[in-house]
């Protein structure tokens, strides 16, 4: 059997979460937003590649720009924190959005 026949993208992705749970335990805050944004990045990958999730436009725009931004933690942390802020506030704005449309089908 080939490695790609092997492929789980759900397991890796809980294996990336499960693993990225423990590195937390000794490193600093910091790494851990990290390792949430690109879990979330990761996330959008594996539902491309899961029949019955869907990964839309707004998900992958979201992804694009964490996998744009999530190394500024390094070198830019004011401005990490400033990009995380404003992701944040984007993604409660379609929360609402999404819920209000729920609500008026």
């Amino acid at each position: 059997m080939s490695h790609a026949e092997h492929d789980d993208p759900l397991f890796e992705f809980i294996l990336y979460l499960v693993t990225s749970a423990r590195l937390s335990l000794d490193e600093k805050a910091i790494y851990g937003s990290f390792r949430l944004v690109e879990g979330a990045s990761r996330l959008v990958d594996t539902a491309e590649g899961i029949s019955g999730l869907d990964a839309d436009d707004f998900l992958k725009t979201t992804r694009d720009s964490i996998d744009r931004n999530k190394a500024r933690m390094m070198l830019d942390k004011d401005g990490y924190r400033e990009w995380l802020t404003d992701l944040a506030a984007g993604m409660a704005s379609e929360a609402v959005r999404r819920s209000l449309d729920d609500r008026d089908s």
